[in-house]
């Protein structure tokens, strides 16, 4: 009788082991589940804030470049109003009228290869911003696995 209850005492204890080692292994899968997660939301939150910086700047240079654009533009156009208001000859006013459109074409142009070029910048800045929060969010990861490898083998 001594023996059997011996017996049922060790059953009990292998069996209350095995269910604390598998609550523990639960415990830190659904651990390292929510760091790995926080790791990766916190990444995805500063990829956004810098791409929202980022998109912040280059609205405001594009509406800056806009403005010149439009500003040289009506310039050009009030130029070309006044020397036409002090022609004399209707062959003056076909000079001017081809001198307005070369201006107007040269100006649009130039503002349009810097636009274009700010454009491209901002793009690469944002894909720059997300591949690097990617390959920062893998490492995180990775460490963390790791970390939690060398914890389970200790154990």
């Amino acid at each position: 009788m001594m023996e059997q209850s011996a017996f049922a005492q060790q059953n009990a204890e292998r069996a209350m082991e095995s269910a604390n080692f598998g609550l523990s292994w639960a415990r830190e899968f659904a651990e390292q589940a929510l760091n790995q997660s926080k790791v990766a939301i916190d990444g995805l939150l500063k990829a956004s804030n810098k791409m929202a910086e980022d998109f912040e700047s280059q609205s405001s240079a594009i509406r800056e470049h806009t403005t010149t654009l439009t500003e040289k533009a009506l310039s050009n156009s009030v130029d070309f109003g006044r020397k036409c208001l002090r022609a004399k000859e209707p062959d003056e006013l076909v000079q001017l009228q081809t001198e307005f459109m070369s201006q107007q074409a040269q100006i649009f142009a130039e503002q349009t290869k810097e636009l274009s070029q700010k454009i491209q910048n901002a793009t690469q800045a944002a894909y720059n911003t997300l591949a690097d929060t990617a390959r920062k969010t893998e490492q995180s990861i990775t460490r963390t696995d790791q970390s939690l490898k060398r914890h389970r083998s200790e154990a």
